[in-house]
């Protein structure tokens, strides 16, 4: 008589074998994965210091989280080929992401090659190595040595482009996670290999734009964002820097209109611009205004051209800076101290410099002017210490993409390399739309720290390609109490704003009408036409604290313009205006059919596309519809 099998021992089982197999190659397989995330944490970890020691200048403890990154990255690898999970290959989807996640981390393993060859460039560059000079010691730029330092530039091209070919092998239909994962390193390798594109761009040039033979100089200008133009705020300050043979020499600075120019004299002098800016012949307006258009293109040159008119040393380029590129040089630097507004951080110096401390009186004005200008030298002579000039430079080209440094050389050098780096300041190309809406300070307030402004922005797209459009822009006025009496309109301390609303227009705008709520309005019947042959219209209007201006633009875009048949491009290409409080932008395009996103974050409802976003840079949109 045979043994019953509930009578058997579990040993004896052969279920009960079967599940123990089971069991411990299920421990196997979930021990093997938390060990490959822990690893995955641990090399981000290393990683993520790696970034911030690189850029610290700290070439050994960069150096030790690259090891450790490596060796998390190796073990991922290895875990990933072991026999509890690559046996999970028999299962397409689970084959797709095991492909995937190797090739990932290939691309991992030569993006750590050459940030070992960025932490060696690091080293060179700042002298620390041992293998020469420092690129930049004592206020100059070595120029041989930034030549020399080219092989290794090349080594890291070379490698990036590597791991650039191993991402693109990680199949498209991994994970989310993974596939997010995956585009986030190509969009850091991208940026780098840009970087390097600048560079090589650039290299011809840099002894003539050093000063190699005689020496260059470059005129550095910090705007005011509470006097607001299309081209950014009021000149407020200014220095001429001179490169000669490398050394980088500050040759004049103060205010524009006290040290440089005092009082603004009307100066006759011919801007490239004219149209909504400046009189078409004739123009007067001082340099402090000399930045009116939108483009930097065209102010850059129109400034250079205007401080010369003035009495101005001749440069060979302009170099632009903002609130936002100064507060970016504050947090990478540190604080500055100063007698009247105490302790200046990147948060608090917005405010400070440009509201706080603004009065009617001529003596208070000249010390203002003064400590505005102990604070800007500070920032000059922390570009010159070479323990901080890499760091605040990094920090002020970080917002390039926003337009915070805006560069524009002489003779238009250069100028494929700056659009490359996002520094030349200027606009998109055009497109069939232009969403371009801007205000001209008139009362000389600085309120315009105070400015919010939402734009809505309506297509109503026909099947034959044309489109009808309303923008409507509202733009609200929050200066805070003062003591100043509310009766007084035009002064440095008035709460009343001022502005013309420009609008520029497409190429091909019909029929177009402007209007604003009401009012103290003052009304323009010109259609003005830009330097590029576009087109623009303005309408003023006087806005008390706490009030709102609401502006409405329409027009008409033919047959055509976006398409026939109902298979429709619309595309618009977004300005911008370096507002301290960022446009919140919506458009909305209402079409025959339903839409299919192409550039740009939309939402789809029915025939209906909706974007919404705060304008922190120009850029362009996209949809489609039909097949």
């Amino acid at each position: 008589m045979t043994e019953s099998s509930s009578a058997r021992p579990l040993w004896r089982r052969p279920l009960t074998w079967v599940l123990l197999v089971v069991g411990l190659v299920a421990v196997w397989l979930i021990v093997s994965l938390a060990l490959t995330g822990w690893h995955a944490k641990q090399a981000n970890t290393a990683l993520a210091n790696m970034k911030a020691q690189i850029a610290a200048g700290d070439t050994a403890a960069a150096q030790a989280s690259i090891d450790s990154a490596r060796s998390d990255t190796a073990a991922m690898q290895s875990a990933v080929s072991s026999l509890p999970i690559s046996a999970l290959r028999v299962v397409p989807y689970m084959n797709t992401n095991l492909t995937g996640a190797s090739e990932f981390m290939n691309a991992a393993q030569e993006v750590l090659d050459a940030a070992e060859v960025t932490n060696q460039l690091y080293g060179r560059m700042a002298g620390t190595t041992g293998d020469g000079p420092a690129v930049f010691e004592n206020g100059t730029i070595n120029i041989s040595a930034l030549q020399e330092i080219q092989p290794q530039v090349d080594e890291v091209s070379t490698i990036l482009d590597q791991a650039d070919a191993s991402l693109q092998k990680v199949p498209d239909d991994v994970a989310p996670m993974l596939r997010g994962y995956v585009d986030e390193a190509a969009d850091q390798v991208a940026g780098i290999q840009k970087g390097l594109r600048i560079y090589d761009m650039m290299l011809p040039d840099l002894p003539q734009l050093l000063g190699e033979d005689e020496p260059a100089r470059y005129l550095v200008v910090f705007h005011n964002p509470g006097e607001l133009y299309p081209g950014g705020g009021a000149s407020l300050n200014a220095a001429v820097i001179e490169f000669d043979r490398g050394k980088l020499e500050v040759v004049d600075k103060g205010a524009v209109s006290s040290h440089f120019f005092p009082g603004n004299p009307s100066v006759p002098w011919n801007p490239t611009a004219d149209g909504p800016y400046y009189a078409e012949t004739g123009a007067t307006d001082g340099f402090a205004w000399s930045n009116l258009h939108q483009d930097f293109r065209v102010a850059g040159e129109d400034m250079m051209r205007s401080w010369v008119a003035n009495g101005g040393v001749p440069v060979d380029g302009v170099i632009s800076l903002d609130a936002a590129a100064l507060q970016a040089a504050v947090a990478a630097t540190g604080p500055i101290k100063s007698e009247l507004y105490g302790e200046i951080t990147a948060d608090n110096l917005v405010g400070k410099l440009f509201y706080e401390e603004y009065s009617e009186d001529p003596a208070a004005q000249e010390e203002r002017h003064k400590v505005n200008q102990q604070l800007i030298d500070e920032m000059l002579a922390r570009m010159q210490d070479s323990n901080t000039a890499l760091t605040i430079g990094r920090a002020i080209f970080s917002t390039a993409p926003g337009q915070h440094i805006r560069i524009r050389l002489s003779d238009g050098r250069m100028e494929k390399a700056l659009r490359e780096a996002e520094a030349d300041g200027g606009q998109p190309d055009p497109e069939p739309d232009r969403i371009a809406f801007y205000t001209q300070n008139q009362n000389a307030s600085k309120v315009d720290i105070f400015q919010e402004r939402r734009v809505i922005h309506d297509v109503y797209l026909d099947e034959n390609g044309g489109a009808t459009v309303v923008q409507t822009a509202k733009v609200t006025n929050n200066a805070p109490a003062n003591s100043t009496p509310l009766e007084q309109r035009r002064s440095y301390t008035t709460r009343w704003a001022f502005h013309w609303n420009l609008v520029f227009l497409p190429d091909d705008a019909e029929g177009v009408k402007i209007a604003a709520n009401p009012g103290e309005i003052k009304k323009d019947k010109r259609v003005f036409t830009d330097v590029d042959g576009r087109k623009a219209v303005r309408v003023g209007r006087w806005i008390p604290p706490g009030d709102s201006s609401y502006i409405t633009v329409s027009y008409r875009l033919p047959d055509g313009t976006f398409g026939s048949g109902g298979n429709l491009e619309y595309r618009a290409s977004v300005e911008h205006q370096l507002t301290i409080n960022d446009v919140d932008l919506t458009v909305n395009v209402y079409g025959p059919s339903e839409p299919q996103p192409l550039e740009g974050a939309w939402t789809v409802d029915g025939d209906t596309a909706t974007t919404r976003f705060p304008v922190t840079r120009p850029t362009v949109l996209a949809v489609g519809f039909g097949e």
